[in-house]
């Protein structure tokens, strides 16, 4: 089997070094979380931007490599989850100075990340590659696209469990350390309009692709259906609450269905599909 890892032991090691920094910053970002260490609370942020940085790097290094190929494999699609996740969330906790939800997001970024690091030793490598700028469009925003879908599902989750406590006068770890409720509308809404967003990249930038190789597109093909249904609903969520003043709290529930549905989907598709579309890039 041809693996291009396995034949280049210091790719090799830089694969598993990207693993390891992701669950010490997730360490860190828990200690912080809930144990308020004053060491996690001064290295989280350099760490977080050195694994960014050193996740760039490897990826990098290994698409430079001669006969490698990213392709639409979910197993390869992973690592590039994890970067995008960590990407996004780097951004809002510069840009809104909260960074008391980083551990629930980098703990799902490092699960996706230590899982790739783990297959993709075990795949073959060798691949077709795809031409033409429509399609990597199309699998980065739909990348970044599911990297909105989890931030808004796992901020949904800590809205709704913040909101039973309040609800319930019980004022524990996460209404001492999570932002408040409003902020946490503020930060979900952000990442449905970021996701609608790059939804939308990918199903026009998908279309115009296959229109320029004249090929017909199959309104029925259960994945085109799939994410239509899941753009229109990301979208009627940014529209449904100034529309018609359904709040937050019961838009949450349809934000954590979406993830949960997303992520099944995913899963399923490591079993029974070893490709999205059968393509490389």
């Amino acid at each position: 089997m041809n693996n291009i890892l396995l034949d280049n032991l210091p790719l090799l090691a830089l694969n598993q070094i990207v693993s390891i920094f992701y669950l010490v910053t997730t360490f860190l970002y828990g200690a912080d979380f809930f144990r308020d260490r004053q060491f996690a609370q001064k290295y989280k942020q350099p760490l977080l931007a050195l694994t960014v940085f050193t996740h760039v790097v490897y990826l990098g290094l290994l698409t430079s490599i001669e006969g490698y190929k990213i392709n639409y494999s979910t197993v390869n699609l992973m690592t590039m989850v994890g970067l995008t996740l960590t990407i996004t969330y780097l951004f809002i906790e510069f840009t809104t100075k909260s960074d008391k939800t980083g551990f629930f997001v980098i703990s799902f970024a490092a699960g996706a990340q230590l899982i790739s690091s783990i297959l993709t030793t075990q795949i073959s490598t060798a691949g077709t590659p795809v031409s033409g700028i429509g399609i990597g469009v199309h699998l980065i925003a739909a990348i970044f696209g599911f990297s909105a879908i989890a931030i808004a599902g796992l901020y949904s989750i800590l809205y709704l469990l913040l909101f039973r406590q309040i609800e319930q006068n019980r004022f524990e770890l996460l209404f001492q350390r999570l932002p408040n409720l409003e902020v946490l509308e503020k930060l979900t809404m952000h990442a449905v309009a970021f996701g609608f967003l790059f939804l939308s990249i990918t199903l026009f930038a998908g279309m115009i692709e296959q229109k320029a190789y004249s090929q017909t597109i199959n309104l029925l093909e259960p994945k085109l259906v799939t994410l239509v249904v899941i753009w229109l609903l990301y979208g009627t969520g940014i529209f449904v609450k100034p529309i018609i003043g359904w709040d937050i709290k019961h838009m949450a529930y349809l934000f954590i269905f979406l993830f949960v549905f997303v992520t099944i989907l995913i899963v399923l598709m490591t079993f029974f599909s070893p490709t999205f579309h059968g393509l490389t890039f």
